[in-house]
């Protein structure tokens, strides 16, 4: 009979894995939305979600949650007038909701990204995050948490990189049409006449 080598400590090495391991975040199982403002800092996580918060609050976004552990922050559906949260129905360019993201960037640096969403239509049979969208670029609220996050990069520049430039108000980064001028714009051929058959 052939015995096997037993390991009394195996059991307790898989407890203290398990134990180590925390799958647990406060963190949305979502990303940001595409278009979300972005920003790198050099702070660690912890300390660049908490500034974040704080420079948010200053300009009167009303955060409710901050979690500096897990680099998440967001308000509740506020309106973008009053910056009161609200209970109307959420619809809309005027109603909005801020949800940002810290990760860590490299050693010590935290790379931001914050949307501001809106809801311009209700489904029923969707889930509410499907029906969240970016809010545009003109939006109240969308300017200035930009604001927010260029001052935050020109407040704690991370070395080497370029100075970080505020979006110009009411301009989407992709709006710019082709004009005819334009080398970009699609230049249509010269119609030329069937030739005539005699």
């Amino acid at each position: 009979m052939i015995r096997l080598p037993r390991f009394p400590a195996a059991p307790l090495l898989v407890l203290a894995l398990l134990l180590g391991c925390q799958p647990y975040t406060t963190r949305p199982a979502f990303a940001p939305l595409p278009g979300a403002a972005e920003a790198v800092v050099d702070l660690d996580v912890a300390t660049a979600t908490t500034v974040l918060a704080e420079q948010l609050k200053s300009d009167s976004i009303p955060v409710s949650r901050v979690e500096p552990k897990d680099g998440y922050l967001e308000t509740p559906w506020f309106n973008a007038a009053t910056g009161q949260a609200t209970t109307d129905r959420v619809l809309g360019d005027s109603i909005v909701r801020v949800r940002g993201w810290v990760n860590a960037y490299g050693k010590e640096r935290g790379s931001i990204r914050v949307e501001t969403a809106v809801r311009p239509l209700a489904n029923p049979s969707l889930p509410p995050r499907d029906l969240d969208q970016q809010a545009p670029v003109e939006n109240p609220v969308a300017v200035r948490v930009a604001q927010v996050l260029v001052d935050m990069a020109r407040r704690y520049p991370v070395p080497g990189a370029e100075e970080p430039k505020a979006p110009p108000p009411g301009v989407a980064p992709d709006s710019a049409g082709a004009v005819p001028s334009d080398s970009t714009a699609v230049k249509k051929p010269p119609r030329s006449k069937p030739p005539r058959v005699k």
